[in-house]
């Protein structure tokens, strides 16, 4: 069974210090008074100080290979493009880099993602609650132009999120609507079916062939939803509205807690019980994964990793 992690985090000392150095003043004494998973953001830092990036793809190929995962595709904390395109060179075949942007309203965030690919980079994050924005605001298209040329997908975290700041006005992934029918060349993903905007996900499917969800992380979005849907009921509802081709697994694993064995163990004993054909399991378990992320495959079928 052929696994591609399509929704991971690097973490490092470096890209966590530059986040915070990036913050507004009066964001800076709220962000070390705020925990992440239970840890300030200067203990997060102490952990990771001694790691280097050739530690880090140890230790995450090793994980791989005790779970049994191809390959993977990282999101890097902050606007760490630079130390992801180093990581994703330790093993390109492996590991897999979405770049990011600090600010994806500045006139200049299109020159970024138009070096992404010189940098090994694969595809783009964007976070509108965090980092508060409309996907149709006018300034993002250029964004989006540059994406096109360049044939990189764009993947969006809406809904709720733990990061320490953000703003669920913006949270809605709807404004979409209008990006995915004017950039049609452009391959759209929303992360953790919508994280709470499930309904309006499913919406996106509507009359659309280049929207895809992913399926990454505890989904505990869920016990904030009315009636507490279980996950079996919403990879049913995500397959009847998007079909099995616009799926990508993911576990949202980072640094702190290791690789989620528990998620990717969850998720394949979902798969098997909705009664996929193999393919259509094989398709979200990896092969949508190789596609949208333009992984090479060799003449039987298997990837070159």
């Amino acid at each position: 069974m052929a696994i591609i992690d399509s929704h991971l985090h690097l973490i490092t000392a470096g890209m966590l210090r530059r986040q915070r150095e990036r913050m507004p003043s009066y964001r800076k004494k709220a962000a070390d008074a705020a925990r992440i998973r239970g840890k300030t953001l200067e203990e997060r830092v102490k952990e990771l100080e001694s790691l280097t990036l050739e530690d880090h793809a140890k230790s995450w190929l090793d994980a791989f290979d005790t779970a049994g995962v191809e390959a993977g595709g990282f999101i890097a904390v902050g606007e760490g493009n630079e130390d992801l395109g180093q990581f994703v060179a330790l093993n390109p075949k492996r590991l897999i880099g979405w770049g990011s942007l600090s600010d994806p309203r500045h006139p200049d965030a299109w020159r970024t993602v138009s070096r992404f690919r010189s940098l090994g980079l694969s595809g783009l994050k964007l976070y509108p609650p965090i980092q508060r924005f409309l996907p149709n605001d006018r300034a993002l298209y250029p964004i989006y132009e540059a994406a096109a040329e360049a044939g990189l997908p764009i993947l969006f975290h809406f809904g709720i999120t733990v990061g320490m700041f953000y703003d669920l006005s913006f949270a809605s992934p709807l404004p979409l609507s209008a990006p995915v029918k004017e950039f049609p060349e452009v391959t759209f993903l929303i992360a953790h079916f919508g994280a709470g905007f499930f309904r309006e996900t499913l919406f996106l499917a509507y009359h659309t062939e280049n929207v895809c969800v992913d399926t990454s992380g505890t989904n505990n979005w869920r016990d904030y939803y009315p009636g507490q849907p279980p996950l079996e009921q919403i990879f049913r509802d995500a397959v009847r509205a998007f079909g099995a081709k616009r799926i990508l697994f993911g576990t949202d694993s980072t640094a702190f807690g290791g690789y989620r064995h528990h998620i990717l163990k969850e998720q394949v004993e979902i798969l098997n019980r909705i009664e996929l054909s193999d393919e259509d399991r094989d398709a979200i378990l990896a092969g949508n994964a190789r596609r949208v992320l333009g992984l090479a495959v060799n003449p039987e079928g298997t990837p070159r990793l």
